[in-house]
């Protein structure tokens, strides 16, 4: 009922892993995205969630920062993708890929790999910006030095949906961490979407037995001041089939999943110096690596901004406050916890302003309120427990706070 396309054959190779599996992480210099970002917002996309036929999509990715690397193919053919557990499928441009967006990006050759299978299926996913379209195909993918045989994944023929996001990002393609679900195939132009057709990668590390527990967790550089290991390239890390208890301070808070498809979790409030900017209808949250803002619906977000002392950009959209304001906490309480986000946290230096990160987007016609984005996560180590369905927060030994 949801994001991406896609159909398998399941066939692993590779050894059994038993510690957690590091992947390192890359994120695009701030300047950068927030260039980006403002030259996608100028275009005037909408940025409502976007429906066809069962295909639900909850961002564009012009907010995406972290990415990493897998491969496709023999010999290997390397691409950067972003992690992202608002979808649940593979996708990377073709070498067939038409659109103008395609021409910065790597391109999978299906004639250059001994191990590519023909599927054909196609693909075929709605942004709000428009539509995303190719087929799917078979190969060898390699994650982490983790080898996974006959994995189904989409070739992108026309990426014109992906937009300027997609001519001007880091990312090569997307790999999905959200629940199988939400894996589709099909057209919803010609007989429909399949649901849950797909089984993700991650899932089949686990059901084969390459890891043993079905977690992984997030690990993600701040803002301001960096880390140490960014000065070598290395802003964050995604542990594949654990935890590292270095990288948090004090217990895992866990939180059921109150719908297995997005990490959709169900929070108590959301509020400014007191004030709760839920409602009955927006206490559902998605917590989603895929975007690095924290996103709520528009006129919760106009009435925050407002009581951060933050003003609209006509032109683009954004939320800009004076970069030497003293900002309140905006709180977030969920299972009976607090979740604070600091000023450190919330908002990006752009010369002598700064850039609130937020975003205002209606996605209550899919039941939910909130996402909670890389925002949330640099300041909350983030575990996801899919065999449990449940999401671990602790305070990250690289946030503001410790």
């Amino acid at each position: 009922n949801m994001k991406f396309a896609a159909l398998s054959l399941l066939s692993l190779m590779g050894a059994c892993a038993a510690s957690p599996i590091r992947i390192p992480m890359k994120k695009r210099d701030d300047k950068e995205f927030l260039a980006s970002r403002r030259e996608f917002l100028a275009q005037k996309k909408d940025l409502t969630s976007s429906s066809s036929g069962g295909s639900v999509v909850v961002n564009n990715y012009e907010n995406a920062q972290y990415y990493g690397e897998v491969s496709l193919g023999s010999p290997a053919q390397t691409f950067e993708v972003i992690f992202d557990t608002g979808s649940a499928n593979l996708w990377v441009a073709s070498a067939s890929c038409t659109s103008s967006n395609c021409r910065s990006h790597p391109k999978y050759d299906s004639s250059a790999s001994s191990s590519y299978a023909a599927n054909g299926t196609t693909f075929d996913i709605e942004y709000g910006s428009g539509a995303c379209t190719g087929f799917l195909s078979q190969d060898t993918l390699n994650w982490g030095g983790l080898t996974l045989e006959e994995q189904t994944f989409s070739e992108i023929t026309d990426a014109g949906g992906m937009g300027i996001a997609y001519s001007v990002g880091k990312f090569d393609g997307i790999l999905g961490l959200a629940f199988d679900e939400i894996a589709v195939c099909g057209d919803p132009n010609d007989g429909g979407y399949v649901e849950s057709c797909v089984p993700t990668p991650f899932t089949r590390l686990h059901e084969t037995g390459v890891i043993d527990e079905a977690k992984f967790a997030f690990y993600l550089g701040g803002l301001r001041p960096c880390f140490p290991e960014c000065m070598d390239g290395y802003a964050g890390e995604l542990t594949l089939g654990g935890i590292d208890e270095d990288h948090y301070v004090g217990d895992l808070a866990w939180v059921p999943v109150s719908k297995p498809a997005y990490w959709q979790i169900t929070i108590d409030s959301f509020g400014v110096d007191g004030a709760d900017y839920s409602t009955s209808d927006t206490k559902e949250a998605i917590v989603d690596s895929g975007t690095s803002m924290l996103v709520g619906p528009p006129d919760a977000v106009d009435q925050i901004a407002d009581a951060l002392g933050a003003r609209k950009m006509a032109a683009t959209g954004e939320y800009v406050v004076s970069c030497k304001k003293d900002l309140p906490d905006i709180e977030i309480s969920i299972g009976g916890l607090p979740y604070t986000i600091s000023a450190d946290d919330l908002v990006l230096a752009d010369g002598p302003i700064c850039i609130l990160l937020m975003l205002g987007m209606d996605l209550t016609p899919e039941g939910i309120g909130w996402i909670l984005g890389d925002v949330f996560m640099r300041k909350y180590y983030t575990v996801f427990d899919m065999e449990n369905e449940q999401v671990g927060f602790a305070v990250a030994t690289n946030s503001s706070d410790y």
